[in-house]
């Protein structure tokens, strides 16, 4: 059976900017609160249960524009706690909780 992946919420700040990106750059990085950003976008995918939620769904949810919550969403599927179903609504990919 496979293993439930652990709920390691937050990113390391140095991996939202590029190495050559300016110091307002990097320090808007080290702003951003990943831990609590991508516990809520989790808290509304799991809320989704299969049916699932998409990207518009989750920024439509949180008041906040897609490209605001799409880094959230890449670092749950990098950490195997989210997964895409294959479907798609309004053009927009599915996600569910993994497990």
């Amino acid at each position: 059976m496979p293993q439930q992946p652990t709920l390691d919420f937050g990113t390391d700040p140095h991996k939202l900017h590029r190495r050559d990106a300016p110091e307002t750059s990097v320090a808007a990085a080290h702003r951003v609160n990943t831990v609590t950003d991508e516990s809520r976008v989790y808290g509304i995918i799991h809320d989704s249960g299969d049916y699932g939620a998409t990207l518009r769904e989750i920024s439509d949810r949180l008041c906040k524009q897609m490209n605001q919550v799409s880094g959230r969403v890449t670092s749950l599927l990098a950490k195997k706690i989210i997964k895409t179903t294959g479907r798609q609504r309004k053009r927009c990919r599915v996600y569910v909780v993994t497990g």
